[in-house]
């Protein structure tokens, strides 16, 4: 990937809410791989679930995938497996000299939803325990990226109101780890790049609005905007 090769280019994409028609819109587009972040579902049964799971498998590009909250457990496991999505949640993948760790879901502000055997929910020190202990699998990656569903608390994480709502054991991870790039969703509004450290945060922003992101991959990362 250095020197006169072709970038390995990314195609980043989070919250469907099952908005298939917008999945249409991106046949033929020129990326090596996609990676969505979560909320590819709204809620739902196995059946409802099942055209948007087949429709981002059929893009072409290989998919690595984590859940979002809206994406519930007995669902996609067996879906996603079945359409041939690579979900990667509280694991590790590797592709060349890339070194990618995923963790969907986000954080309960309520330890009673915790319980909840249907949803993705953490707690922060999940988080960062589960992330830290992954990353001892992709160490020696040029490149590593973290795929998640919820960005890190004060980075691309302010809600209409002007609250911050991400993850303070996903911050805490990135602080310590350094990652090259994380790639997240979930707050809609908050679409866009900033930095922890030398960490390259992009929250890619809603499918379900058209929006996504591109990422190069070669000497350097470059980020651009979709708008479908």
């Amino acid at each position: 990937m250095a020197g006169s090769k072709r970038p390995l280019r990314i195609l980043g994409l989070a919250d469907l809410h099952d908005r298939i028609d917008m999945l249409g819109k991106l046949k033929g587009i020129d990326v090596d791989f996609i990676i969505f972040c979560g909320d590819l579902h709204n809620g739902g049964s196995k059946e409802t679930a099942r055209p948007a799971a087949l429709f981002l498998a059929s893009l072409g590009p290989p998919v690595l995938i984590v859940p979002g909250n809206m994406d519930h457990r007995d669902v996609v496991h067996d879906l996603w497996d079945e359409a041939g999505l690579q979900m990667i949640h509280c694991s590790s993948y590797r592709w060349a000299d890339l070194g990618f760790l995923g963790m969907g879901g986000m954080v309960a502000r309520d330890p009673r939803r915790l319980g909840d055997p249907s949803r993705y929910y953490h707690d922060d020190s999940e988080v960062y325990e589960t992330l830290a202990s992954a990353y001892q699998d992709i160490i020696d990656a040029r490149v590593k990226i973290i795929i998640v569903h919820q960005p890190p608390r004060g980075v691309q994480d302010t809600l209409y109101n002007g609250e911050s709502s991400g993850s303070i054991g996903l911050c805490r991870f990135v602080e310590e780890y350094q990652p090259d790039l994380l790639l997240c969703g979930h707050i809609h509004e908050a679409r866009g790049m900033g930095f922890i450290g030398t960490s390259r945060i992009v929250n890619v922003g809603e499918l379900r609005m058209g929006r996504g992101a591109i990422i190069e991959i070669g000497d350097d990362i470059v980020v651009s905007w979709v708008q479908i």
